[in-house]
């Protein structure tokens, strides 16, 4: 009378196939997600930049740029599209294009397999990817190098002369 018997009844497999295509949707949302995560700029592919950026914040360029990137504390992310013709001085540089310039990055500096660098590398770390083309000179500093040499600095020119000129007055007068 109710028929609630034919309610219970599992669905078919055709009724189904709907329910599993999120997996392509997903897919889809995942890449989206990762297009808008930098919390920074973004240079798009269509797009030329000539001049001087600056700031603090992630910038992903997959477009072209000319000139200097400078960002104190935040990372330079060239996409595989990206063409760079500029000095790069970050706290943390990936390369995935194409970059003709010198890098600094006070962090690491990372090469993709995709990644072709023609200028000079300063990092702290260094990684890059098989198949990744670089024409460059890479120097690697290390962070005690650089505060022992900064305690170095302060030590001489903290160190009293006065004793030195001491003892030669001491040794003159015997």
């Amino acid at each position: 009378m109710w028929r609630k018997p034919e309610d219970n009844k599992p669905s078919s497999p055709v009724t189904e196939a709907p329910a599993a295509r999120p997996e392509p949707v997903r897919s889809v949302a995942g890449l989206t997600a990762e297009v808008v995560q930098p919390s920074g700029g973004v240079v798009t592919s269509s797009l030329v930049i000539k001049g001087e950026i600056r700031g603090r914040e992630d910038l992903y360029i997959d477009g072209e740029v000319q000139g200097s990137i400078h960002l104190v504390d935040g990372r330079v992310t060239v996409g595989p599209h990206g063409k760079i013709s500029a000095d790069v001085d970050a706290r943390e540089i990936i390369i995935r294009g194409i970059v003709k310039g010198s890098l600094r990055a006070r962090d690491r500096v990372e090469i993709g397999r995709t990644g072709d660098i023609r200028g000079d590398i300063t990092t702290l770390r260094f990684a890059i990817e098989e198949g990744a083309q670089i024409h460059s000179k890479v120097e690697i500093t290390r962070a005690d190098d650089s505060r022992n040499s900064r305690a170095q600095e302060k030590t001489s020119a903290t160190k009293p002369v006065q004793p030195l000129a001491m003892k030669a007055a001491g040794d003159a007068a015997n």
